[in-house]
């Protein structure tokens, strides 16, 4: 009692600083949105900016809105989205200190599975077709293959991470170990409490990807398994140190 006591304290005393405390690195598919409601009970939700740079066209937004300052928004303690470290650093002006750097990763082939049937099923909802007599997404829509041997589709967690090596991140979580490597983080950073979401499951079944397909989808995206492996490791000895 006493520790978490002592926890729930020094918490507090964070709780009171707008400086940025942390920056979340969110690869599509690796549990981001959920990541990012735990984020919000933890530090707040008005102090957790939703940020986006784009990786091909630079774009910079933040909670959705296009944003030109160099300069985070004054209340913002935590940093999370879809960007590069150095992107973040050319378009703004970090403070000159330390701050946590984390992010998860998740199996290559399943990410890359999984992003092409969320992509799928967000378009399916924003045509409506049954509700407007269309029939525009047979037409549209490519194939799992078609998407997975597109060179942006490949290896997008190794882009994402590009410029810093895994060993500088003060977590890099697994998907696969989801809430485990959750609990793990709010020993790393001290937080007294947090809550687990689950949000964006596609809800449907994989299996009718077959194993030559995966097969070819591990090949395409053979830095995203080096990285993976390497995650894992690192996972290794995470687990020996907080279990």
């Amino acid at each position: 009692m006493l520790r978490y006591l002592y926890r729930y304290q020094r918490w507090r005393e964070r709780q009171q600083k707008a400086d940025l405390e942390l920056i979340s690195i969110h690869i599509p598919k690796t549990a981001g949105t959920s990541f990012r409601n735990t984020l919000k009970r933890v530090y707040g939700r008005e102090a957790v900016v939703r940020l986006d740079i784009e990786l091909e066209v630079p774009v910079v937004k933040i909670n959705e809105t296009p944003y030109h300052e160099r300069q985070l928004p004054s209340w913002a303690r935590v940093v999370h989205g879809h960007f590069t470290y150095p992107l973040l650093q050319k378009h703004f002006d970090l403070p000159q200190r330390d701050i946590p750097l984390i992010t998860w990763v998740r199996d290559p082939v399943e990410r890359v599975i999984s992003n092409y049937y969320y992509l799928s099923k967000r378009l399916a909802e924003e045509l409506d077709e049954p509700s407007k007599g269309l029939n525009i997404l047979l037409k549209m829509e490519r194939q799992l293959m078609e998407y997975a041997r597109d060179p942006l589709s490949c290896n997008r967690m190794s882009r994402f991470l590009q410029g810093v090596p895994l060993e500088q991140f003060q977590f890099v979580g697994i998907q696969d170990h989801y809430s485990e490597d959750l609990r793990h983080l709010s020993k790393i950073l001290d937080w007294p409490a947090y809550d687990e979401f689950v949000h964006n499951r596609t809800g449907k079944s994989y299996d009718e990807v077959t194993d030559q397909q995966r097969e070819e989808i591990r090949a395409l995206n053979d830095e995203d398994v080096r990285l993976y492996e390497r995650a894992l490791e690192l996972r290794e000895k995470r687990v020996a140190k907080y279990d």
